[in-house]
């Protein structure tokens, strides 16, 4: 039994052996990337022209060294060549950390900071550069390290093995992830006589990954991934100094499933490289009211003198400063986040506290059981001015749904309900409400 085991083995041995193995390579024809605001990951999508052998081929993909081979995708758009599997394989010579000691690097902390350096090695299993200090970096720290070389002989193969029925040329759809490169949105929110109003999207991109002539696709939403990826967390430090430019182009937006897609054109993206395109710009009037934001657990907040305008597009989840022009100089005097925004909906952003309204949450009654809640809660908004103050009075109920209140609700959304009150000096108004949750 075992010797006719061994000769099986032999004979597979021979037909692998009797089989040719075709070296061929792929050229790029058109690249598209997908980007999302819910988590840093590139979805890359290109068709690539092979020149085929009859038989097996081996068709290196040059462009996924360093990515995982088990998110990549190769689909033939020829019914003559089959793809019988992607290989990934490391072969080792000088490596990383010895190709670079006493070579300029350049490090980015997750914490936002930038330090370069001459790269001096590791010491107690941390990374040592000679900058304008010592550093010893724990790589727990680290969201990107940029390196100048990858060392004389350390290569990475991947490569497709791929089934022709014959000779010719044949397209392929290659579809891969590249973790860390992600985009954001951030506004800005200029108050004169009117408010002029500024969008941005913010491409970050600290891979060593390039990408030329790509088609972006801007996706906004919640994507759930399986396995999420890595978030590196980044402030904006730069993003200040960016000026009052109006887009050229206004990016195509177009409703997908429960995100928005935006097609931000053609464009370079350098590794490393962090960019700020203007894609938004309103002017129009605003309001002056007040807010009082309210939740479920009860309590006394604060009300804030608010600004109110009207999105004439949708806007994805992102930062807005406001600005406030004072002798004829634009002064930050506020920053917050948003949430995604409907075209159409009233946007308010808070100015500051007011000192003469105070506002408190009473819950009446209160109700769980399994997948399911009911909350009655009074809200008291109290005027200790000397004027009348219309105030916007937000509840936070997330997924609840109102049953009765003593006010219309000017706004009823998923996550919160508004009613607005005109409360009088010296005196207080209240509001009463039920509403139940469901999960």
């Amino acid at each position: 039994m075992k010797r006719k085991i061994v000769g099986g083995v032999l004979v597979v041995f021979v037909l692998l052996a009797m089989i040719v193995f075709h070296q061929t390579k792929a050229e790029e024809s058109h690249t598209a990337l997908a980007l999302y605001d819910s988590a840093k990951i590139g979805v890359v999508e290109k068709t690539i022209q092979v020149e085929l052998k009859k038989g097996i081929n081996e068709v290196p993909l040059e462009m996924l060294k360093g990515l995982q081979i088990d998110e990549v995708t190769l689909k033939p758009l020829d019914e003559k060549v089959k793809v019988l599997g992607v290989v990934g394989k490391e072969l080792k010579g000088k490596d990383l950390v010895e190709a670079n000691i006493g070579k300029e690097i350049t490090i980015k902390l997750k914490s936002g900071e930038t330090l370069s350096g001459k790269f001096l090695g590791y010491k107690d299993g941390k990374i040592a550069i000679q900058g304008d200090g010592y550093y010893l970096i724990s790589q727990e720290e680290i969201a990107y390290i940029k390196m100048a070389s990858i060392g004389e002989e350390s290569t990475a193969d991947v490569y497709a093995i791929v089934n022709a029925e014959e000779d010719g040329k044949y397209f392929f759809k290659l579809i891969y992830r590249v973790g860390g490169i992600g985009w954001s949105s951030r506004y800005k929110l200029y108050l004169g006589d009117k408010a002029e109003f500024y969008g941005y999207v913010v491409i970050d991109n600290p891979t060593n990954k390039s990408f030329e002539n790509t088609d972006v696709l801007l996706v906004s939403g919640d994507v759930q991934f399986y396995q999420p990826p890595q978030i590196i967390m980044d402030r904006y430090y730069t993003l200040e100094a960016a000026t009052k430019e109006v887009p050229q182009q206004p990016i195509q937006r177009i409703k997908l499933e429960a995100f928005y897609l935006y097609k931000l054109g053609t464009i370079d993206i350098e590794a490393f490289e962090k960019k700020l395109i203007p894609y938004i710009y309103q002017e129009s009037k605003f309001t002056r009211e007040y807010l009082y934001e309210s939740y479920p657990y009860g309590g006394s907040q604060d009300v804030y003198e608010i600004i109110s305008l009207e999105t004439s597009e949708v806007l994805p989840r992102g930062v807005v400063e406001i600005y406030k022009e004072m002798e004829d100089k634009n002064v930050l005097i506020g920053e917050q986040m948003i949430d995604h925004t409907a075209k159409g909906d009233i946007l308010r952003l808070k100015l500051g506290r007011d000192v003469d309204l105070k506002g408190k949450t009473e819950v009446l009654e209160e109700k769980h059981r399994e997948r399911y809640s009911y909350y009655k809660i009074k809200v008291t908004v109290e005027n200790f001015g000397k004027e009348s103050r219309e105030v916007i009075v937000r509840h936070y109920k997330w997924r609840g749904k109102i049953l009765e209140s003593s006010v219309s609700p000017i706004v009823e959304t998923a996550n919160y309900v508004e009613f607005k009150i005109t409360v009088n000096p010296g005196e207080k108004e209240e509001i009463i409400f039920d509403y139940e949750v469901t999960y």
